[in-house]
């Protein structure tokens, strides 16, 4: 509203002063008034003069006035579009990928006995499970399968000339355990008698039945009774 009555100021100052029709006289106060509706503002002239307008202004409802004064609401606004947002960014997902570890560890389930793995052993605790060396069922009778871990004893043996070794044999719970204190003497006394045979001095060897005393594993699993089956070198 404020902008309407600045725009009719200046229409009827510019009018008022550029039209060669209006006279000036002498006169002690006059002012114009200009305005339509409930609006109107007052132009004072100056002092001691008056303007005698020839002609009438145009009514408020004409279209002279509607075009010279549009109403406010009429007139658009133009707002300037937004720029566009820019596009977000698009995140690849990172695959987690966990490398494999590949470790060359050997069989524990089957070890191989040799004499540098007997001399590391018994250096270091001073006993070793001979692994590999078994016997017929219920039976002193060494397996062909005991050969390579026999080897293994005697090699050890020819390696350490003058060293002593208890051989101890070990049974398991199944069966009638009350043969297995002597059973596990003939096992021991077996391993030693293949020894011997081989060179090695019995004064050297000595062989102990440990019955099942000396269990390793568990003994109501067939794999912890095929565990306590075994012959221990242990240095004296």
């Amino acid at each position: 509203m404020r902008n309407i009555r600045f725009s009719l100021f200046l229409v009827i100052v510019v009018f008022l002063f550029s039209n060669p029709a209006l006279t000036i006289s002498e006169a002690q106060s006059y002012k114009v008034t200009v305005g339509y509706g409930s609006e109107a503002m007052s132009i004072p002239l100056m002092p001691g003069r008056a303007l005698e307008i020839n002609g009438s202004m145009p009514s408020p409802a004409s279209p002279e006035m509607g075009n010279a004064f549009p109403d406010s609401v009429d007139i658009p606004t133009v707002v300037p579009p937004k720029p566009p947002s820019p596009a977000p960014a698009i995140v690849k997902p990172v695959e987690d990928v966990v490398p494999m570890l590949v470790v060359d560890f050997p069989d524990v389930t089957n070890p191989v006995t040799t004499p540098e793995s007997l001399q590391e052993a018994l250096d270091e605790t001073g006993r070793v499970v001979v692994a590999g060396v078994t016997f017929d069922f219920d039976s002193a009778n060494l397996a062909d399968s005991s050969l390579p871990s026999l080897e293994a004893v005697l090699g050890y043996m020819k390696n350490n000339p003058g060293v002593r070794i208890k051989i101890e044999g070990h049974c398991d719970t199944s069966g009638d355990t009350s043969l297995n204190p002597v059973l596990s003497q003939n096992r021991a006394n077996a391993v030693r008698d293949w020894l011997v045979k081989r060179g090695i001095d019995p004064g050297l060897l000595n062989s102990v039945g440990m019955s099942d005393n000396v269990p390793i594993a568990d003994n109501s699993t067939p794999e912890g009774q095929a565990k306590n089956r075994r012959v221990e070198l242990v240095k004296e």
